[in-house]
């Protein structure tokens, strides 16, 4: 995410990058320090896994900050793989030489660091590269000389001296060429301030007709908005976990995320006018005429004031460590707040003119039902201009502290907390080339669980059984008094210490930690990743005479475990997606390092100049493109094949046969992941998409049934307890809405031989999103509503509606849960929606007589909480029907004659005891 208005880049700037120079430079003196042999020799016959490391693990980073706290971590990693390795060598050492006991040694010991790497890995993703590379440490280091003398101060070193090479020329690089920090954060915020713009100008050329330039897909739009608010609570955590140079902190801005996401949801719910269902019903454009002028003057000043705050934040965190005045935007921001502050006054003073000129009798007299759909629309969009305009003067004052801020502060250094939170949290890096991996962080319990009401049943349950049994207890605890420690005394004992409260308490604490390893996803994964080195590499530790061992040294076995390691990722989408990415890098690294032999077989200056080259390549596709594992498995290819002339001069096998036995190799440990997470423990992402969507659409039933308990309580305002229960909720819902989306883009890469649906899947995503978004408004708008007219006098008739959307909501969790067939027939919201519409317009006009003008401004948000409820049965019927085409229908009448008797409503049936 960049801002939005930077000049048009040219074709040559991404060769010119900074990290792109570092990469080339890095890799230039990586390949050097390998063929001069005064430095190489200290790496053994294996120097050249230095240029292979330094990709996997040390690369170039965006910024030094990166840089520094991947080198540090990795440089751990791989200690902690030399340190065990070395250490379960020398233990090996004990029994005789080339033993079962010694072989066995080294095996236990390969298993642990691979299930050890697989636990972090998963459930720690800051240290996902650390993990990685111990492990390959570990497979190279425990797999190399099995039955024979065991090297283990010289094979330390080489890889000590690989590792400390691969580190300090990536780090050596981003010294000298990438800047200190780089402002991301800043740059996504003022990036969503641009995007926000260009959304609200697409609105009010739609509804006003100003004729601006506006973006020509606006769904799209909202879509890259929902995106960049959600990522914008992950840029933050970053930003604030990172090494940065600069006067002000990234905690000065936070604030501006909820403002950033609360404008997302005013263009969302508010302003996507016309309404397709309902453009037809559109009778007269006089209403919108009256309120032009007014809702341009709001929406030019919120319009720049967006302008405004993207400018500040742009300056403040700028990379120059010279203060710079910010004289011109502290003008900016003062004239923004007068402007809204005018412009607000004078919309809501025109809003109330109209309510007041209404003539709600004249058309009761002319037997007119309901208003025009105009006059709902054009309440709603100045509505959403007043919230926006709320937003902007949070936003702007904001930034006057920040610039205040920025003023009298000195550059300083910004360091992380260090904290489990810190290392739960994915570097970018990680994120970027592992599309799809982190996207579940709530694993759903097992259906065999016992719930919380069944647990609680079955322990008063016991608690009955137990004094409805007292009495007679009391005449046999007489009876067998003087006779303990029978058989009978000691079942009634066991019975009352297994029964007791703090026992009860201790078996359900320890069931609650059963279940939760049970259903860990980091143990599985760190299960399938010691699994399947196990399994790989037996025929390194079967004996040395045997065929299995010969052919696992000659073919170089140890890539094909290292390829599994790297390839097997926490879901199964994500596994297939690097698995076929890294299989197609293979093929080209195979093909290059071929040539590259042909052209210059072992000649030193050869094999830099062609590796540095490859380096062009490589770089450009791990940083320009949404594929980087594809470049990265192409330059780890490549160093094995082309410097196994240089260090062997006369290679065992010709070099087309290594070519492609390393090629092979490397695509067995692909295979063999893509097998081990597609048949054990599978995380299909279609399954962890559906259950999903049933948790989500319950977590939507939860707001919506708070809002509507809001409604029907004695205080306007609710408690403060109760608001942060609603504002947990939509952010709980709004996080599993992206995971969703995550998901069905990560479904893509499974494979299926069932065709998926996946334009109704991301339909789902939409329409779930919608209901968020409306849910929101309807919070909104209901806190200014009358009361009297619009609740208390139609309180049958809202119960009504909410009893019919809570069934739809539950009927569509149950499907998607269940995976059955929709009911046929469901209470129809729409009716009820009807019946609430004409009462509350009849009850508002009888207050209208009783005392014109009573209402005011409160009038216009009834008018607009009645379309913000349309909507919402209109996109819930969508749901229905979504349900209905993945799920089917539960039918019992098919045809025959209809009766036309009146469908009975909720609350009838319950009162008949239907």
């Amino acid at each position: 995410m960049r801002v939005l208005f930077m000049s048009k880049p040219r074709f040559w700037d991404p060769w010119l990058s900074r990290r792109f120079i570092a990469r080339l430079l890095s890799t230039l003196i990586c390949a050097i320090l390998v063929v001069v042999l005064p430095f190489s020799q200290y790496g053994g016959a294996w120097a050249f896994l230095a240029l292979t490391i330094k990709e996997l693990v040390f690369s170039v980073q965006e910024n030094l900050a990166q840089q520094l706290e991947s080198t540090v971590l990795n440089l751990l990693g791989g200690f902690l793989g030399i340190g065990l390795s070395s250490l379960a060598k020398y233990i090996s050492t004990f029994p005789a030489q080339g033993s079962v006991a010694s072989r066995i040694i080294l095996a236990i010991f390969l298993v642990f660091n691979s299930f050890l790497a697989g636990w972090l890995k998963s459930s720690l993703p800051r240290l996902a590269s650390a993990a990685r590379i111990c492990c390959l440490v570990s497979i190279w280091l425990l797999t190399a000389g099995v039955g024979g003398d065991q090297q283990i101060r010289q094979d330390a070193i080489n890889f000590a001296w690989i590792i400390l090479t691969a580190a300090i020329t990536s780090l050596v690089s981003g010294l000298l060429l990438l800047r200190w920090s780089s402002p991301q954060f800043a740059n996504d915020v003022a990036g969503a301030f641009s995007k926000l713009h260009a959304g609200l100008i697409h609105s009010m050329n739609t509804v006003l007709d100003t004729h601006r330039a506006a973006p020509s897909n606006p769904g799209a739009l909202h879509d890259q908005l929902f995106k960049i608010s959600v990522n914008l609570n992950q840029s933050y955590s970053q930003a604030s976990f990172e090494l940065r140079v600069g006067r002000i902190g990234v905690k000065s801005i936070k604030p501006l995320i909820g403002t950033i996401e609360h404008l997302r949801r005013e263009l969302a719910w508010g302003m996507t006018y016309p309404r397709p269902s309902r453009s037809s019903e559109l009778q007269d454009d006089s209403v919108f005429e009256f309120f032009k002028d007014p809702a341009m003057q709001l929406g030019n000043a919120v319009l720049a004031s967006m302008k405004a705050v993207e400018a500040v934040v742009s300056r403040s965190f700028d990379h120059s460590l010279v203060s710079r005045p910010l004289d011109a935007e502290r003008a900016a921001l003062e004239d923004c707040i007068a402007r809204l502050h005018k412009a607000s006054v004078a919309a809501r003073e025109e809003l109330r003119s109209f309510c007041d000129d209404l003539d709600m009798r004249q058309r009761a007299a002319d037997g007119a039902v309901g208003f025009p759909q105009e006059v709902f629309e054009i309440c709603l969009f100045m509505i959403s201009l007043l919230q926006m305009a709320h937003e902007m003067r949070h936003a702007l004052h904001v930034s006057q502290s920040t610039i205040a801020l920025y003023e009298n502060s000195p550059p300083r250094l910004w360091h992380p907390r260090f904290s489990w939170a810190w290392l739960g949290l994915a570097p970018p890096n990680y994120v970027l080339e592992e599309r799809g991996a982190i996207v579940d962080d709530e694993s759903p319990q097992a259906t065999t669980t016992l719930s919380l009401e069944e647990t609680l049943q079955g322990i008063s349950e016991k608690r009955y059984d137990d004094i409805e049994a007292e009495g007679d207890n009391i005449l046999r605890r007489k009876r067998h008094a003087g006779r303990p420690f029978t058989f009978n005394w000691l079942q009634r004992l066991l019975g009352h210490l297994w029964n007791h409260p703090r026992t009860v308490c201790w078996r359900l604490g320890l069931s609650k930690m059963i279940r939760s390893v049970q259903h860990s996803s980091h143990l599985r994964h760190a299960m399938k990743n010691a699994a399947g080195v196990a399994l790989l590499s037996i025929p390194a530790y079967l004996p040395v005479d045997s065929p299995g061992h010969s052919w696992f040294y000659w073919a170089r076995g140890q890539w094909m475990i290292i390829s599994f390691v790297w390839v097997l990722e926490t879901n199964t989408g994500a596994t297939w997606r690097v698995g076929y990415l890294r299989i197609a890098g293979t093929i080209i690294g195979c093909i290059y390092a071929y040539i590259t032999y042909l052209i210059c077989r072992a000649n030193p200056y050869g094999l830099v100049i062609m590796v540095t080259a490859a380096e062009l390549l490589v770089s450009w596709i791990v940083i320009h493109t949404t594929f980087p594992s594809l470049g990265v498995v192409a330059a780890i290819t490549l160093p094995p094949l082309v410097f196994a002339s240089y260090f062997g001069p006369q290679p065992p096998v010709p070099i087309i046969t290594l070519v492609i036995l390393r090629g092979v190799m490397i695509a067995a440990g692909i295979f063999a992941a893509l097998i081990m997470n597609s048949c054990f423990f599978p995380r299909h992402c279609r399954v962890m998409f559906l259950d999903s969507t049933s948790r989500t659409i319950g977590l939507l039933s939860q707001l919506y049934m708070s809002l509507s308990r809001d409604l029907f309580s004695n205080t306007v305002l609710s408690s403060t307890l109760e608001k942060q229960k609603i504002l947990k909720l939509e952010l709980s819902i709004r996080n599993a809405l992206h995971r969703m989306n995550i998901l069905t883009n990560t479904m893509n890469d499974e494979l299926s031989l069932v065709p998926k649906p996946m334009q109704k899947y991301r339909k789902t995503v939409a329409v779930l999103q919608k209901l968020l978004d409306l849910l929101t408004g309807l919070r909104k708008v209901r806190e200014k509503i009358p009361r009297k007219e619009t609740v208390t006098a139609v309180v049958g008739e809202r119960r009504e509606l909410v009893s019919c959307l809570c069934v739809s909501l539950f009927a569509c969790e149950q499907v998607f849960k269940a995976r059955q067939p929709l009911p046929q027939f469901l209470p129809s919201s729409r009716q009820a929606l009807f019946q609430l519409e004409r009462n509350v317009e009849e009850r508002i006009r009888q207050s209208r007589q009783e005392d014109t003008g009573s209402l005011g401004l409160s009038m216009v948000y009834a008018f607009a909480e009645t379309d913000v409820l349309t909507e919402l049965v209109e996109t819930l019927e969508e749901l229905l029907e979504l349900s209905r085409q993945l799920f089917g229908t539960s039918a019992w009448f098919t045809h025959g004659p209809v009766d036309m008797t009146p469908m009975t409503s909720v609350h009838e049936a319950v009162g008949q005891g239907v």
